[in-house]
């Protein structure tokens, strides 16, 4: 069967950065790119009594950088509004996954939208590099352990390295970077990475901003 190939195993980008999320415990676990679909595994923990969540049908993914979209066409472990999934107790996680149509290799960016009238759903500048969200992670894990230098300085030779003042994900970096320094007190570090975003041409610069004023890391 000469020319005949299927690919069997999809290229997986697990814990994807992203930029900006409207739900501080929803998590992407992983997103699944294979020939025919693309799968976005998430997670969310309930922080509410009697909390309530579920997905509606009218969700894309958007590319970040351009125009193309790519409509939900299935979900599974999640209700489809508006039929919810009722959470037993606070800090209940629920796994799911929705499925998407394939997403081309060359779109690096992509938005997670959900279309509703009431608390929708909004992720940003989801990143499809593997090295670069590999790096990101290790800076990541170093924080969580309370190695905070050490994060930091993972983010800095990330950004030393490929900085272009252009792709979001610098964006991102800008804000932990600050959030670092906020909880080592190192507030005029926090003004001097602060003074370099405003002065950026970052791709979503102005939302970096005021993320970074509504959390307080600056006034």
């Amino acid at each position: 069967m000469a020319g005949f190939q299927i690919r069997l195993v999809a290229q997986v980008f697990d814990k994807p950065s992203f930029s900006l999320s409207s739900h501080p415990t929803l998590e992407i676990m992983s997103i699944e790119k294979w020939e025919d679909q693309t799968v976005v595994n998430i997670r969310v923990k309930n922080q509410r009594i009697s909390g309530r969540f579920c997905f509606d049908k009218e969700t894309f993914l958007v590319n970040s950088l351009g125009s193309e979209e790519w409509k939900l066409t299935s979900m599974d472990g999640i209700p489809a509004c508006p039929d919810q999934h009722r959470f037993k107790s606070i800090g209940e996680v629920l796994d799911f996954s929705l499925v998407f149509p394939a997403i081309p290799d060359e779109v690096k960016y992509i938005d997670l939208r959900e279309g509703c009238d009431d608390d929708c759903v909004s992720v940003k500048y989801i990143l499809l590099d593997e090295e670069m969200n590999a790096r990101i992670n290790d800076g990541f894990n170093l924080y969580e352990i309370g190695r905070l230098s050490a994060s930091l300085q993972v983010f800095e030779d990330i950004m030393e390295a490929g900085f272009d003042n252009y792709s979001p994900v610098f964006g991102t970096l800008y804000l932990y970077m600050m959030s670092i320094h906020y909880e080592l007190g190192q507030s005029k570090e926090i003004r001097r990475i602060f003074n370099e975003l405003k002065e950026s041409t970052i791709i979503g610069r102005d939302e970096f901003i005021e993320t970074a004023r509504d959390t307080g890391l600056v006034r």
